[in-house]
């Protein structure tokens, strides 16, 4: 188990974030459920509303279409007069409007209804029967006239001379057909930007009239006309652009697309929340080590240095060659110290966004070799054999030498520190290509994991071996090196396993045509006595 789910398993402040976000997304999630669910029968209710407004329109279309029938049978029945209009016979109507340029047989009936009306005369036909009297002659006459007028449209009328009474009128057929309808729908119908499809139909299905084409035949609403010039007729009323359904369910989509939008948004900020608390806490975690590992880094060298300056202080050294070796162990202690304490003041500098790096042209092969010089003595009393490889004619870089010989430190302490039982050690410095320089620490430590060959870098974390728990550390080594490259304009490379030793190579780019030669090498030996080239003999 890692440190990090430890951290997780152990941490009552983890658990408690845990269960916040939990408390926070259990409701959101039930509240979504029942807004989808609420959304779902706003739908319903939505298309159920736009149906009725669809009938109501329908509805008024054949209201006014009853409407102009009633107007253009006035305006008739003031061209024929009212002496017409009482006589009431078809043939006589047709001449009356004829002789006033009305030659399009426009009404099948067209007759001013006397002052009996209906009821009065079917009350009095069912009072006659009632008795088991015969029906009087004029009772006859009039219910034979009234019964005509069932299947005939009626307006009230006042004629100019004052006359009232019922104008009774239907019109022809093809009349209404081909003119009555048309002239409605095409100069009297409000049909703002043609959103609307009207479509009116014979009771067999025949098209009378429509506004626009509608292949598939469906429409949202239907009406039969009632009125007898129209008896019979079907209105047809459709959306032009998106039917009702479609308008519904578009509406609907959108509005679920917003609740899982939102939704999203809500599980996404809640998990950055988690994700930076986790980070947070684990941060927290590893600054805590931090501090207990540097104490404890810097406890062991000052208590040498004390030690071994108490006893110089006191004159107890038996001889000087035994005085020269606690000297060497005092400086040694006191470069670890200043390393650590470098390291982590440029770890504070880089946070507080206040590193600068003096940049120049440089010999990184005098670099390095002024590196292996200082601290050959600390390798080789570890008993490591050392290796080191410097390519001649290297390209110079441009680099802060102090900053550059920091990293090379760092990476060699790290193969000094995880290193078990095969003590090695090699230092590379070649070209790669004709724009890089490139330096390798290599060792035959207990290596990297792949899974881990990323985080390495970051600050604080130490990777998952128990050896590196074992050995104390501040967890900054590695993140300063990327840090310190990446001000270069260069990069880190790993190449490692476990238990097969890593390679960590600084990759930076050359400077233009510049070259540092070097003369032929008289080596440098390690532990292990293989010939190098000589950094001391360099210009």
């Amino acid at each position: 188990m890692s440190d990090a789910q430890k951290i997780y398993q152990d941490d009552p402040k983890q658990r408690l974030i845990s269960i916040f976000i939990g408390a926070v997304l259990l409701p959101s999630l039930a509240l979504s459920y029942v807004a989808i669910d609420f959304v779902q029968r706003l739908a319903a209710g939505r298309k159920l509303s736009e149906i009725k407004r669809a009938e109501a329109e329908i509805y008024y279309i054949d209201k006014e279409l009853s409407g102009t029938a009633q107007a253009r049978a006035r305006e008739a029945a003031r061209v024929v007069g009212t002496e017409t209009l009482v006589d009431g016979r078809p043939e006589v109507v047709r001449a009356a409007l004829a002789a006033h340029g009305e030659s399009e047989v426009k009404f099948e009936s067209l007759h001013l209804e006397g002052p009996a009306s209906l009821l009065i005369v079917r009350h009095q036909v069912e009072k006659a029967r009632k008795g088991n009297g015969e029906l009087p002659r004029e009772l006859l006459t009039a219910l034979e006239s009234l019964d005509a007028t069932e299947g005939e449209d009626s307006v009230p009328w006042i004629g100019e001379d004052g006359t009232r009474g019922t104008l009774r009128f239907k019109f022809a057929c093809g009349y209404v057909h081909g003119q009555l309808i048309r002239d409605y729908f095409e100069h009297e119908w409000n049909n703002p930007e043609g959103t609307l499809v009207v479509r009116v139909t014979e009771p067999d299905g025949a098209v009378v009239y429509e506004n626009a084409p509608t292949p598939d035949g469906r429409f949202e609403v239907k009406r039969t006309m009632e009125s007898p010039s129209f008896k019979g007729l079907k209105l047809f009323l459709r959306y032009r652009d998106t039917s009702i359904e479609q308008e519904v369910n578009r509406w609907k989509t959108w509005t679920l697309c917003l609740i899982g939008f939102i939704d999203l948004m809500l599980g996404a900020g809640l998990y950055l929340i988690y994700s930076n608390v986790k980070r947070e806490l684990h941060l927290s975690r590893l600054k805590s080590d931090f501090v207990a590992n540097v104490s404890h880094e810097l406890k062991t060298p000052l208590a040498l240095i004390r030690l071994f300056a108490e006893t110089l202080e006191l004159g107890r050294v038996p001889g000087e060659q035994k005085a020269q070796q606690y000297y060497r162990v005092i400086n040694k202690e006191s470069q670890r110290l200043t390393q650590l304490i470098n390291n982590i003041l440029d770890f504070s500098r880089i946070e507080a966004g206040r590193k600068e790096y003096r940049l120049a042209s440089a010999d990184v092969g005098r670099i390095v070799a002024d590196v292996v010089e200082a601290y050959r003595f600390q390798i080789e009393q570890q008993g490591f054999r050392l290796e080191v490889a410097i390519d001649d004619d290297l390209p110079r870089v441009t680099a802060d030498k102090e900053a550059l010989a920091q990293a090379l430190l760092n990476l060699v302490n790290n193969a000094l520190k995880y290193t078990r039982d095969e003590k090695f050690l090699r230092l590379e410095v070649a070209r790669r290509g004709d724009d890089q320089v490139t330096v390798s620490v290599a060792d035959h430590g207990i290596g990297v994991a792949k899974s881990e060959q990323k985080k390495i870098f970051e600050k604080f974390y130490r990777a998952e071996d128990s050896l590196v728990h074992e050995t104390k550390g501040s967890g900054l080594g590695l993140s300063l090196v990327q840090h310190i490259m990446d001000a270069h304009g260069g990069s880190v490379e790993v190449e490692s396993a476990p238990g097969r030793g890593s390679t960590f190579t600084l990759v930076m780019p050359a400077e233009a045509d510049v070259r540092t030669p070097r003369p032929p090498s008289s080596g440098i030996e390690g532990d292990g006595g293989a010939a190098q080239p000589a950094a001391q003999e360099w210009h």
